[in-house]
């Protein structure tokens, strides 16, 4: 098991025994000095105090643990309101959201960037309704997505 997974792994044990979802790991910064980012959700969003217990144990559990080699530094935090989607699990858990998607290559008229809504979340593919259509985008044609804050 690498770190990244041991890290996902030990961060997806803390949040599930919270009723909350594990949203993203991820891990940057030089060897010396790592960053571990680790984003948490819940149905209702996650506060200040439940993200802080979170790192707590997250912390415990790595210094336990020690698969990171060298100084880091833990972050957990929530996706946000314009979160980033990366699996097909974000998509899904975005249905009835705005997204702006960045494409490898262009997709049907709608060229590398696509803004419309969540229609449905396939195994293989995203369904967006845009402005003209419904557009259907395969996951491996992804190499940007996140969801768009609309203001009311």
């Amino acid at each position: 098991m690498d770190v990244l997974e041991e890290v996902s792994d030990l961060a997806t044990s803390v949040v599930r025994r919270r009723s909350l979802r594990l949203w993203d790991v991820e891990m940057g910064g030089s060897k010396g000095r790592r960053i571990v980012r680790v984003y948490v959700d819940g149905d209702d969003g996650v506060d200040l105090d439940t993200v802080a217990e979170v790192a707590d144990e997250i912390s415990r559990g790595l210094d336990l643990r020690d698969p990171i080699e060298g100084r880091y530094t833990l972050e957990v935090s929530s996706p946000g309101l314009e979160r980033s989607l990366k699996r097909p699990e974000h998509f899904a858990a975005s249905v009835g959201k705005q997204v702006m998607v960045k494409t490898k290559n262009k997709i049907q008229d709608e060229g590398h960037r696509i803004d419309g809504t969540v229609v449905e979340a396939g195994d293989v593919a995203v369904s967006l309704q845009t402005a003209n259509d419904v557009v259907d985008v395969p996951y491996d044609e992804v190499k940007s997505a996140r969801t768009v804050f609309e203001w009311r």
